[in-house]
């Protein structure tokens, strides 16, 4: 079908399809009273619709091939953030064969949530004098600068 008819149309045009005796005029006519401000359906629009409905029992377009919908969904957003709020160190790969979703998938929704792929791993601790250490070097760097003002440059 070169445009597409709501359901409801679809439906209209079969009845009149049948009522009429199977006559194209007739259902031309009839669509065009009941809609008025739509285009008149060609006449293998309206052939091929009523095929369908006799293969079928439907008016509604069959499920295309091809490339599923998206993986994205409210549900599986939440599953995610749930998965890591409870166990922030989990990875991707963990998370996807837990889910049952693909990596790429959970990369994604990560990404939409704004969580971080990597596990954060501290390699230096600071300890509670680290600060009281610090302004000690910075004490004996001014002084050592004034006994010998190019010490610096033989540091470096």
């Amino acid at each position: 079908m070169p445009r597409f008819l709501t359901i409801e149309q679809r439906i209209f045009i079969l009845k009149q399809w049948w009522m009429s005796g199977k006559t194209l005029k007739t259902v031309n006519e009839a669509f065009q009273d009941e809609y008025p401000d739509d285009e008149i359906p060609a006449r293998q629009t309206i052939y091929r619709l009523a095929t369908k409905f006799d293969e079928t029992g439907s008016v509604e377009d069959a499920p295309r091939s091809g490339r599923p919908t998206s993986i994205t969904t409210e549900e599986n957003m939440e599953l995610v953030s749930e998965s890591y709020t409870l166990n922030p160190q989990k990875s991707q790969r963990r998370a996807a064969h837990d889910l049952d979703i693909s990596r790429s998938s959970v990369r994604r929704i990560m990404k939409e949530l704004n969580l971080k792929p990597y596990k954060p791993r501290l390699l230096q601790a600071l300890n509670e004098d680290d600060p009281d250490r610090r302004l000690e070097f910075s004490q004996w760097v001014l002084d050592s600068i004034r006994e010998d003002p190019i010490i610096l440059d033989r540091i470096l």
